[in-house]
């Protein structure tokens, strides 16, 4: 793994260079920075998500240093990015269902799913 990190003198960012963001951990593919998180740092506090970071307070995906990264609940991940703020608020998924408590489905990394549309999307045939 420490093979595919290059660190930028300038910002003090480990970019990963591998082919994709994700690496097998423990039997899993899991993503880079949460892999590093966990080996430097520690585990992850259940309701927590890894947050990247360059030292200027910049989102930059590549970086998996762990003085950048830093563990914070999933609220204060939404507080602190508008987009994500505002995708939160939403009452309707843009096909006009409504996100209830009945029709949502919370996926592993955090993000709610429309069941009725979570549900089409897997009895789509696959082209052989």
């Amino acid at each position: 793994m420490a093979a595919k990190i290059e660190v930028d003198p300038e910002t003090g960012c480990w970019l990963w260079t591998g082919s994709c963001i994700q690496v097998s951990y423990e039997g899993k593919t899991q993503l880079v920075h949460r892999v590093v998180f966990r080996l430097l740092v520690g585990e992850i506090p259940e309701g927590f998500q890894v947050r990247r970071a360059d030292p200027w307070g910049r989102q930059f995906t590549l970086c998996c240093n762990p003085d950048h990264l830093e563990a914070v609940p999933k609220k204060e991940v939404l507080r602190r990015r508008d987009w994500e703020s505002a995708r939160a608020m939403r009452t309707h998924r843009p096909h006009g269902h409504a996100y209830t408590l009945e029709n949502s489905y919370l996926d592993p990394r955090g993000f709610r799913q429309c069941r009725a549309e979570r549900g089409k999307s897997r009895r789509v045939p696959r082209a052989l």
